[in-house]
């Protein structure tokens, strides 16, 4: 049997999905599976294009930057996922940044849970170990400003008919500053209420 679990990222691993919420999903799979790994990721992708396929049916749509299960970049054993974060902590640059916005709000949604467990073990463990990292992602959360006043100065972006974009500019500084330091201290949790 293929061990595996399918995870949600993003807002919807912090359970803060909104109604236009697309989908953000991965694999994580045994390190050693049945047949081998080439065999389990080709299994894994059909299953997964399925999958993802299905969701966007029932209203979820797909994800335009491809985070989903169905991209062979997100279908990776457990070893590969650990080796993925390491790397995004060590090059901090802004993709690895933006990357661990999304996927370090990791949460299982099918499968073997362990799996995940383990990669949030992994990644609880290593940041507190990275300073520099922290510190980046501190100075990248930083880059997004709150609307300078309840009647004034409220940004108005001409992309969402000059409406105010709440996500980016209401939620997104506190999501972020939960996140960060939640992950300096160890803690696991993924939902922003539960972090705060």
């Amino acid at each position: 049997d293929l061990g595996f679990c399918w995870i949600g990222l993003g807002s919807e691993g912090r359970m803060e999905q909104t109604l236009a919420t697309d989908q953000d999903n991965a694999i994580i799979f045994a390190d050693e599976p049945p047949g081998g790994v080439p065999a389990a990721r080709d299994r894994l992708l059909a299953f997964a294009t399925e999958v993802n396929d299905i969701l966007a049916e029932c209203g979820f749509p797909l994800c335009l930057g491809g985070i989903m299960a169905r991209n062979p970049m997100w279908c990776l054993t457990l070893a590969e996922w650990r080796e993925r974060f390491d790397d995004w902590m060590r090059n901090a640059n802004p993709k690895a940044l933006l990357n661990a916005a999304i996927f370090f709000d990791l949460r299982p949604l099918y499968g073997d849970e362990e799996l995940a467990l383990e990669l949030q073990e992994f990644l609880v463990a290593s940041v507190p170990k990275r300073p520099a990292f922290l510190r980046q992602m501190a100075v990248n959360a930083l880059e997004v400003r709150p609307p300078g006043g309840f009647f004034s100065d409220i940004p108005l972006g001409q992309e969402a008919g000059g409406l105010m974009d709440l996500k980016l500019h209401a939620s997104r500084p506190i999501v972020d500053c939960a996140r960060i330091l939640t992950l300096a201290a160890g803690i696991t949790l993924t939902s922003t209420t539960e972090r705060l």
